[in-house]
């Protein structure tokens, strides 16, 4: 009985940790307090904007922003991780300003955020810089941890963290 106790365990871990996001994103791989501090920083959040973390995990960077004075999302596939990060969100009194969605960034439409966050997998990156760079709004900033973008080159770079920046429209 315990032998399948442990297996089935095994099985949904490997499952919403590893196969789950498989093809729609990086697993679960935390940014570390220095990471988050850069990110962060480098965001320069102004009270108000509305910032978003796609691949959430534990709600460290949405509860981060948040503190900053940002309206924070974070979308995240893992139903354990938004537990946690919403679980993470009440300890920290951020209810109203941190909010955790169980959905995948991909049906997401990025026009309202200023600062979008990532911290994915490679094989992503030039899906994920035409879906962001068509629907984001000129002067909006996007952070990456440690991925870069195949055609777009950041504005910044402080060791693995990237900012880039959307393009103000160019009429022809």
């Amino acid at each position: 009985m315990i032998f399948f106790t442990i297996v089935g365990a095994i099985f949904i871990y490997i499952i919403f940790w590893y196969l789950v996001p498989f093809g729609r994103g990086a697993m679960y791989e935390p940014s570390g307090v220095p990471e988050v501090e850069t990110i962060v920083k480098l965001a320069n959040i102004k009270k108000g904007q509305k910032t978003v973390d796609i691949g959430s995990g534990d709600g460290r960077i949405v509860i981060a922003m948040a503190k900053k004075g940002a309206k924070s999302h974070g979308y995240e596939v893992n139903p354990f991780l938004v537990y946690r990060s919403r679980k993470n969100i009440k300890q920290a009194g951020l209810e109203k300003q941190a909010f955790i969605h169980w959905k995948s960034f991909w049906g997401i439409n990025f026009s309202d955020f200023d600062v979008v966050v990532t911290f994915q997998v490679g094989y992503i990156m030039k899906k994920l810089e035409k879906k962001l760079f068509a629907e984001m709004k000129p002067g909006s900033l996007i952070i990456s941890h440690y991925w870069t973008f195949p055609t777009i080159q950041p504005i910044k770079t402080s060791g693995e963290i990237h900012v880039y920046q959307v393009p103000e429209l160019i009429e022809v």
